[in-house]
């Protein structure tokens, strides 16, 4: 018995540590705390925090509200206030549910003063690279009672170490490699559509074409500039686009290429663009009738002249920011180049009536007065073209306009190109409609629903591949 009674002692010291121990991992409490940011119409912003708990939590255990009786569950050092919390078990931003281990902390943009955008993107735009953000520090000032009845106690404090990029995260970056050269790009994959199925039917493929942006790069050097400064490409992916459209989306990243708004022959980037979508065509369920090119700015005369190097590629394009004068001395030249175009492919050109970018020597006329000149010069050389201006610009579209107004005036120029027969069209944006410059009309343009369904519904009848 004297034997037996350290060995019962240790045992029951033993037990007593276990279960103490486990008591302790069982404790509930915070997992991660991670940034969430989005890409807005000025480029990537931090705009919530996600914290994420070891158990769920119903929404109306944690508050932001000092009206009694309410309380202040959560607080943040750095300089940015607090909207709104909700919970959720999904884990995505704004998806408010009545329980979940997820809390969300939105934050308040500080300004909505355009001019000042640059303020609050999170790349550098003087260095053109994305760097990992700082940690946000958020304290917990209240107890958390969980939905098991368990609490977690007040006075805390986390600091995060991650980041989600929403919509952006649902890219995946490949590297396409000729000798030397490389070029990335970032696909979007529909879900379900990861490899090949033969059962499944083809979707369309947006081939997106950047302006000087897919040189930017990030802290993991991935060259996604073209994801993170502009909405243009990330529009075509999000949940409301893909359930109206799925598709894949594609846009490339890499170092300079001084071809790439040149002529097809003389720029590996172009080139090399072309083969990754054979590539993927032969890789996962892409519809070749149903190749979409969409472009950005300066992005537009690469986009053009892959079409035009390229007879039977694209069954249509989307260009923004653009007049065909301006990548020539003469008009004459651009004349022929828009019409060589218009006899290619279908395609839909939008720029702000008065945006002074891409300015001619010698040319007094803003960027959306040449649009609309060299449209009349192709309706009276005998194309069809929709233009959208009028007498005196009655027809020009306000660009401040979103949701349904803007898709109830897009319609409007759609039904009239239909009467028409027109498959070219091009419309000029209100002086003053377009927020930070007259040249960023992507926002407006890429964000309407209207034009994103009249791009899908043009088809190759003869596809290259």
């Amino acid at each position: 018995m004297k034997r037996l009674l350290p060995i019962i002692i240790l045992m029951l010291v033993l037990s007593i540590c276990t279960q103490s121990a486990l008591a302790e991992e069982a404790a509930p409490g915070l997992v991660e705390a991670k940034i969430v940011t989005e890409v807005l119409d000025w480029g990537e912003t931090v705009t919530a925090l996600r914290l994420e708990y070891s158990e769920e939590i119903w929404c109306g255990a944690v508050e932001y509200s000092n009206e009694r009786p309410g309380k202040i569950t959560y607080s943040i050092i750095n300089d940015r206030d607090i909207t709104n919390l909700y919970v959720n078990n999904s884990g995505k931003k704004d998806d408010v549910q009545l329980t979940g281990k997820y809390v969300f902390i939105n934050l308040g943009i500080p300004t909505q003063d355009d001019t000042k955008y640059r303020d609050y993107v999170v790349f550098n735009s003087a260095t053109r690279v994305r760097d990992r953000i700082s940690p946000y520090y958020i304290f917990q000032h209240e107890p958390i009672e969980t939905l098991s009845g368990n609490v977690i106690p007040g006075n805390q404090r986390y600091e995060t170490s991650g980041e989600i990029c929403v919509v952006v995260d649902d890219f995946t970056t490949f590297t396409y490699q000729d000798g030397d050269y490389f070029l990335n790009y970032h696909l979007y994959i529909p879900e379900g559509y990861e490899e090949k199925d033969l059962d499944k039917d083809n979707l369309p493929l947006v081939v997106h074409y950047p302006a000087g942006d897919y040189r930017y790069t990030d802290y993991q050097n991935l060259y996604r500039g073209a994801l993170f400064s502009h909405p243009d490409a990330v529009f075509w992916a999000t949940e409301e686009a893909q359930a109206a459209n799925p598709a894949f989306v594609i846009t490339v990243g890499g170092e300079r290429d001084a071809g790439w708004s040149g002529e097809f022959s003389g720029s590996i980037m172009q080139q090399s663009y072309v083969a990754i979508i054979k590539q993927l065509c032969e890789t996962y369920n892409i519809d070749p009738a149903r190749i979409y090119a969409i472009s950005l700015a300066g992005g537009s005369s690469s986009m053009f002249y892959t079409v035009l190097g390229n007879p039977d590629l694209f069954a249509g394009y989307i260009a923004t920011s653009f007049d065909p004068y301006e990548l020539f001395d003469t008009f004459a030249e651009g004349e022929s180049f828009y019409s060589g175009l218009i006899e290619e492919i279908p395609g839909w050109i939008f720029t702000g009536f008065d945006d002074n970018s891409g300015s001619i020597e010698g040319d007094t006329r803003y960027k959306g007065e040449r649009l609309r000149d060299v449209a009349m010069v192709m309706n009276e050389n005998g194309h069809c073209v929709d233009i959208a201006y009028g007498e005196a610009g009655e027809l020009m579209w306000n660009g401040l306009l979103r949701g349904v107004s803007a898709e109830a005036m897009a319609q409007a120029q759609v039904d009239r190109a239909s009467e028409s027969a027109a498959t070219s069209l091009v419309t000029m944006y209100i002086p003053g409609t377009i927020k930070q410059t007259m040249h960023w009309c992507w926002n407006a343009t890429y964000s309407n629903a209207v034009v994103r369904n009249w791009l899908f519904q043009q088809v190759n009848e003869n596809p290259m591949l």
